[in-house]
């Protein structure tokens, strides 16, 4: 356990506030995703309860985090900085099924289930998950694939190569046709 849980209804009744510092190697389903151990993510979470026109409390956890990891380009498979930064508001509830009621009218809020053992890394990790791109890219990445395709067509072009004939992709398919 890298984290120890938190107690969500005294941290957001107390507004306490956390913070930290967690290596990728910590959380394995992030690392999993990143092409170097090398890096950061810092996090604050910060707790508090207001007040509601009806005289109740309703609770909330405000999370934000940064970080600097390495991801691998989907282009050149080589190694890519990623630097994250996000932040979210969580309204706390008493339990799944209420979240599940309240889910389609609070567009402003995620839901969580309140809980005396929360697992924060858990939620971390999974923020973090969330933010990295799905196709990380260098902005001015030019895969070699593609490039030396090109430069073999350019080649094959100027040197007036006769171009064999296209076949259509589905040709092969015709001979497995059934005729009746």
């Amino acid at each position: 356990m890298i984290l120890p849980p938190v107690d969500t209804h005294n941290f957001t009744r107390l507004g306490e506030s956390a913070s930290g510092r967690l290596t990728p190697e910590a959380l394995p389903r992030l690392s999993s995703m990143l092409v170097s151990q090398d890096g950061e993510l810092d996090w604050q979470l910060e707790g508090r309860s207001d007040l509601r026109a009806d005289g109740s409390r309703e609770s909330f956890m405000d999370l934000r985090f940064s970080a600097r990891l390495t991801m691998q380009c989907a282009r050149c498979l080589e190694p890519l900085e990623i630097a994250l930064a996000d932040r979210h508001t969580y309204r706390l509830v008493g339990s799944e099924s209420q979240a599940d009621r309240e889910d389609a009218d609070d567009d402003e809020h995620d839901l969580l289930v309140s809980s005396r053992r929360f697992d924060l890394a858990g939620l971390i990790e999974d923020e973090a998950i969330m933010a990295l791109p799905s196709a990380p890219h260098h902005p001015d990445c030019h895969a070699p694939l593609a490039d030396d395709a090109r430069d073999a067509r350019s080649t094959q072009e100027g040197e007036g190569a006769a171009s064999p004939e296209k076949s259509s992709p589905f040709a092969s398919l015709a001979s497995l046709r059934t005729r009746r």
